[in-house]
Protein backbone atom coordinates (compact mmCIF):
# COMPACT_ATOMS: atom_id res chain seq x y z
CA UNK A 1 0.00 0.00 0.00
CA UNK A 2 1.42 3.39 -0.94
CA UNK A 3 1.57 6.19 1.60
CA UNK A 4 -1.07 8.08 -0.37
CA UNK A 5 -3.39 5.04 -0.33
CA UNK A 6 -2.93 4.82 3.43
CA UNK A 7 -3.62 8.54 3.86
CA UNK A 8 -6.79 8.40 1.75
CA UNK A 9 -8.13 5.30 3.53
CA UNK A 10 -11.52 6.20 4.96
CA UNK A 11 -13.25 4.27 7.72
CA UNK A 12 -16.57 3.24 6.23
CA UNK A 13 -18.17 1.61 9.26
CA UNK A 14 -21.18 3.32 10.79
CA UNK A 15 -20.52 5.08 14.09
CA UNK A 16 -22.18 3.35 17.09
CA UNK A 17 -24.20 6.53 17.76
CA UNK A 18 -25.38 6.85 14.16
CA UNK A 19 -27.47 9.93 13.49
CA UNK A 20 -25.99 11.97 16.33
CA UNK A 21 -23.33 13.69 14.21
CA UNK A 22 -20.46 12.05 16.09
CA UNK A 23 -17.10 11.25 14.53
CA UNK A 24 -14.71 8.45 15.42
CA UNK A 25 -12.24 10.84 17.02
CA UNK A 26 -13.26 13.98 18.90
CA UNK A 27 -11.08 16.53 20.64
CA UNK A 28 -12.22 17.68 24.08
CA UNK A 29 -11.10 21.10 25.31
CA UNK A 30 -11.58 21.98 28.96
CA UNK A 31 -12.41 25.66 29.40
CA UNK A 32 -13.36 27.88 32.36
CA UNK A 33 -16.55 29.16 30.67
CA UNK A 34 -18.22 26.95 28.07
CA UNK A 35 -20.70 29.66 27.03
CA UNK A 36 -17.84 32.09 26.31
CA UNK A 37 -15.96 29.36 24.43
CA UNK A 38 -18.99 28.53 22.27
CA UNK A 39 -19.38 32.24 21.53
CA UNK A 40 -15.72 32.60 20.51
CA UNK A 41 -15.43 29.43 18.44
CA UNK A 42 -18.80 29.84 16.70
CA UNK A 43 -18.45 33.59 16.22
CA UNK A 44 -14.83 34.40 15.47
CA UNK A 45 -13.81 30.98 14.14
CA UNK A 46 -17.00 30.11 12.23
CA UNK A 47 -17.56 26.75 13.92
CA UNK A 48 -21.11 25.48 14.38
CA UNK A 49 -22.55 24.78 17.83
CA UNK A 50 -24.54 21.54 17.58
CA UNK A 51 -25.31 20.54 21.19
CA UNK A 52 -25.19 21.89 24.75
CA UNK A 53 -25.78 20.38 28.19
CA UNK A 54 -26.84 22.83 30.90
CA UNK A 55 -26.64 22.62 34.67
CA UNK A 56 -29.73 23.49 36.71
CA UNK A 57 -28.24 26.95 37.40
CA UNK A 58 -27.99 27.68 33.66
CA UNK A 59 -24.23 27.21 33.32
CA UNK A 60 -23.20 25.09 30.37
CA UNK A 61 -21.28 21.94 31.37
CA UNK A 62 -20.61 20.62 27.89
CA UNK A 63 -21.02 21.72 24.30
CA UNK A 64 -20.27 20.11 20.97
CA UNK A 65 -19.09 22.27 18.10
CA UNK A 66 -18.10 21.34 14.57
CA UNK A 67 -15.80 22.68 11.89
CA UNK A 68 -16.13 21.17 8.42
CA UNK A 69 -16.87 17.67 9.66
CA UNK A 70 -14.58 17.73 12.70
CA UNK A 71 -16.20 17.66 16.14
CA UNK A 72 -14.89 19.34 19.25
CA UNK A 73 -16.34 19.09 22.71
CA UNK A 74 -16.00 21.90 25.20
CA UNK A 75 -16.09 20.80 28.83
CA UNK A 76 -16.42 23.04 31.85
CA UNK A 77 -13.22 22.76 33.88
CA UNK A 78 -13.69 20.42 36.83
CA UNK A 79 -16.77 18.75 35.40
CA UNK A 80 -15.49 15.64 33.62
CA UNK A 81 -11.85 15.68 34.74
CA UNK A 82 -9.32 17.68 36.71
CA UNK A 83 -7.78 19.03 33.49
CA UNK A 84 -7.92 22.73 32.73
CA UNK A 85 -7.22 25.11 29.89
CA UNK A 86 -3.78 26.66 29.46
CA UNK A 87 -5.15 30.04 30.56
CA UNK A 88 -6.30 28.54 33.88
CA UNK A 89 -3.32 26.27 34.51
CA UNK A 90 -0.69 28.76 33.37
CA UNK A 91 0.99 25.96 31.42
CA UNK A 92 1.62 26.34 27.70
CA UNK A 93 -0.73 24.56 25.33
CA UNK A 94 0.68 21.04 24.75
CA UNK A 95 -0.45 20.91 21.11
CA UNK A 96 -1.25 23.10 18.10
CA UNK A 97 -4.34 22.87 15.91
CA UNK A 98 -3.71 23.31 12.17
CA UNK A 99 -6.91 24.67 10.65
CA UNK A 100 -7.47 25.31 6.95
CA UNK A 101 -9.79 28.20 6.10
CA UNK A 102 -10.89 30.05 2.98
CA UNK A 103 -9.49 33.44 4.08
CA UNK A 104 -6.77 33.26 6.72
CA UNK A 105 -6.23 37.01 7.09
CA UNK A 106 -9.91 37.76 7.69
CA UNK A 107 -10.33 34.90 10.16
CA UNK A 108 -7.22 35.90 12.12
CA UNK A 109 -8.49 39.49 12.32
CA UNK A 110 -11.88 38.28 13.58
CA UNK A 111 -10.18 36.07 16.17
CA UNK A 112 -8.13 39.04 17.42
CA UNK A 113 -11.24 41.25 17.61
CA UNK A 114 -12.83 38.53 19.78
CA UNK A 115 -9.89 38.34 22.22
CA UNK A 116 -7.23 36.15 20.60
CA UNK A 117 -3.54 37.07 20.36
CA UNK A 118 -1.43 36.83 17.21
CA UNK A 119 1.79 34.91 17.87
CA UNK A 120 2.95 34.92 14.22
CA UNK A 121 1.50 37.18 11.54
CA UNK A 122 0.16 35.56 8.36
CA UNK A 123 3.19 34.49 6.34
CA UNK A 124 3.50 32.58 3.09
CA UNK A 125 5.22 29.29 3.85
CA UNK A 126 7.51 27.39 1.47
CA UNK A 127 4.98 24.53 1.14
CA UNK A 128 2.30 26.85 -0.26
CA UNK A 129 0.20 27.84 2.75
CA UNK A 130 -0.43 31.30 4.10
CA UNK A 131 -0.19 30.60 7.84
CA UNK A 132 -0.63 32.57 11.05
CA UNK A 133 -0.25 31.34 14.62
CA UNK A 134 -2.86 32.58 17.09
CA UNK A 135 -3.54 31.96 20.79
CA UNK A 136 -7.24 31.92 21.60
CA UNK A 137 -8.66 33.45 24.82
CA UNK A 138 -8.42 30.06 26.56
CA UNK A 139 -4.72 29.60 25.76
CA UNK A 140 -5.07 27.06 22.93
CA UNK A 141 -2.82 27.58 19.90
CA UNK A 142 -4.15 27.59 16.34
CA UNK A 143 -2.22 27.67 13.08
CA UNK A 144 -4.69 29.28 10.69
CA UNK A 145 -3.80 28.27 7.14
CA UNK A 146 -4.96 28.99 3.63
CA UNK A 147 -3.60 27.27 0.55
CA UNK A 148 -2.27 29.96 -1.80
Amino acid sequence: MSKLDWFNNVEDRTHPWEGMGLTWLTTALNVPDVKAAVSFYSGAMKMVAIAELEEENGDILFARIRYRGTNFTLNKEGWDSDLSSPVTSGAPAPFIFYMYVDDAVTLVNEMVEAGATILNEPTEMFWGDLKARVKDPFGFIWDIAQKV
